[in-house]
């Protein structure tokens, strides 16, 4: 069976990785790509790789890295319109590799007319959805659509779209790639976005850091505004988040970011509203995998997932996370067993290995 997804990369890390490799536009289309990919930047990558491990054929677009798809085009002779070049030369690669299945992920604006399109090259079209839809967001060409957020897997099926519900996973050559094991020289972290979206984040990091030494990474909590607004000044000045600003580093991802998680002794962990009482989001396993203890906010099915208190530590208020915090900040072995025990159990069910084989069980169906 021939995969091929489609993502999209980050802008800033885009940006700061092409800050990091001046020469990448030297590079062939295939060194690029594998360049790109072994940053670990992205799950994608993973599903990418384990696709061909268990001997699928697997091609991987990321449509938005502006140097690699044109790179793509330039070697393959495709001429694109320099102000639609995203959407055509990922549409090319399509009809160049004619997927079985071409399984798409959240990137919204290639939905509807785009997946018509690329319909006519493939058998099948697949989708992850896990993040927030407008209820005119056109699934009509989609065969089936997995998901990590139950609700969404039961709003699919109901509306007559085959749907699967699929935990995130780690891909375990994150291990091999950073320093293993190491000292927790950071006592509690948090890595993650801050974006209007993240209201159970806000509220939870703001009750922390006035509290706690948290350490905080990630994107979104510093705004990039025009000099010439007045809202470049007034978030000068009186920022919003003024208080989080003291305790936040910088944006980091893939490999340094799993740095981070390890070196941590604990790491905090929130859901938002959208998962209806349930959590297993990637930062589960992402933490876990790595071998780190995560203090994680309850959920109707975390016994299901991991054993509580003993490979994960839950908390159904802040005054309950504060305490357990400020415990097994006071007894590290004990929160270091804890992390060891977590990685345990994620090595053994939660792998990107096995969550690429549940997806291609899935994908078998619908043939």
């Amino acid at each position: 069976m021939k995969i091929q997804i489609l993502t999209q990369y980050y802008t800033p890390y885009l940006n700061s990785f092409y800050v990091a490799h001046p020469k990448f536009k030297e590079l062939s289309y295939k060194e690029m790509l594998n360049l790109l990919l072994n940053q670990f930047f992205a799950d994608t990558g993973a599903a990418h790789y384990y696709f061909n491990l268990n001997g699928y054929e697997s091609s991987i677009i990321i449509a938005n890295c502006e140097l690699l798809q044109k790179k793509w085009a330039q070697e393959n002779n495709f001429i694109y319109d320099y102000l639609n070049w995203e959407k055509e030369i990922a549409l090319a690669q399509i009809q160049y590799f004619k997927p079985d299945v071409f399984y798409i992920e959240s990137i919204f604006s290639f939905y509807g007319a785009f997946i018509k399109e690329a319909k006519k090259y493939c058998k099948k079209v697949a989708a992850w959805i896990s993040t927030p839809f407008t209820t005119d967001l056109p699934l009509n060409d989609i065969d089936v659509i997995f998901s990590s957020t139950p609700d969404f897997v039961k709003c699919f099926n109901n509306s007559g779209i085959l749907s699967y519900y699929i935990l995130p996973g780690f891909d375990e050559r994150v291990l091999e790639k950073i320093e293993n094991p190491q000292s927790k020289t950071i006592n509690f972290s948090f890595v993650g976005g801050w974006s209007d979206v993240h209201i159970n984040r806000k509220l939870l990091l703001n009750q922390f850091v006035n509290t706690t030494p948290l350490e905080i990474w990630g994107y979104g909590y510093k705004k990039n505004y025009s000099m010439k607004s007045l809202s470049f000044y007034k978030n000068y000045f009186f920022p919003d988040n003024k208080e989080i600003l003291k305790h936040y580093h910088k944006e980091l991802w893939g490999l340094e970011m799993y740095e981070i998680l390890q070196k941590s002794l604990i790491t905090l962990n929130v859901h938002e509203a959208l998962l209806n009482g349930n959590v297993g989001n990637m930062r589960m396993f992402e933490a876990t995998g790595v071998g780190t203890m995560l203090l994680n906010d309850y959920g109707n099915n975390l016994s299901q997932l991991f054993e509580i208190d003993k490979e994960i530590v839950a908390f159904k208020s802040f005054p309950e996370a504060l305490e357990k915090y400020q415990y097994y900040v006071e007894h590290p072995t004990e929160a270091i067993q804890i992390g060891l025990n977590a990685q345990k159990r994620t090595l053994r069910d939660y792998t990107f290995n096995n969550h690429v084989l549940n997806i291609s069980d899935k994908l078998k169906k619908i043939f």
